[in-house]
């Protein structure tokens, strides 16, 4: 059963995850995929980082198809980047979404969905820049649409 969907124990209700037990999943997710990449110096959660994340995406790019690559990383690099936006933004924090059924990066004026980011960068290109989303959260320069709290 996904993670979001899971039932409190001795109930037939659906609930969505807490902020915490969304925290404690996507930090989680964000280790395993450094540990996985067998870089851990270069995955060392700084914003410098992002910049190898758009290098090693774009390597995977060049041996397979974006779709495929979207649904086997998407949701481990995107952990990692809003793992560095919580851990280098002002406040900034994780969340989930119901409507959205994701988890979001909140900051006191922005909500940012960085699995859905990845998604887009592999399935889109680099016209959807990890560099500059990690900056825009960091800066609390994100565009107008992501001002719109969920």
């Amino acid at each position: 059963m996904a993670w979001w969907r899971r039932k409190p124990k001795g109930t037939d209700d659906v609930r969505p995850p807490s902020d915490e037990e969304t925290a404690d999943l996507m930090r989680r997710l964000a280790d395993e995929f450094v540990l996985n990449s067998r870089a851990a110096d270069l995955f060392d959660y700084t914003v410098e980082s992002i910049t190898a994340l758009e290098v090693l995406i774009g390597t995977l790019l060049e041996s397979a198809s974006p779709a495929d690559l979207d649904k086997g990383f998407s949701l481990g690099m995107g952990a990692y980047v809003g793992e560095v936006i919580v851990r280098h933004g002002t406040g900034a924090r994780w969340s989930y979404d119901a409507e959205q059924r994701a988890a979001v990066v909140q900051g006191a004026e922005f909500a940012a969905y960085p699995v859905f980011k990845v998604s887009k960068r592999f399935t889109l290109g680099p016209q959807h820049s990890l560099v500059q989303f990690v900056r825009a959260a960091i800066d609390d320069e994100m565009p107008p649409e992501a001002r719109e709290l969920p």
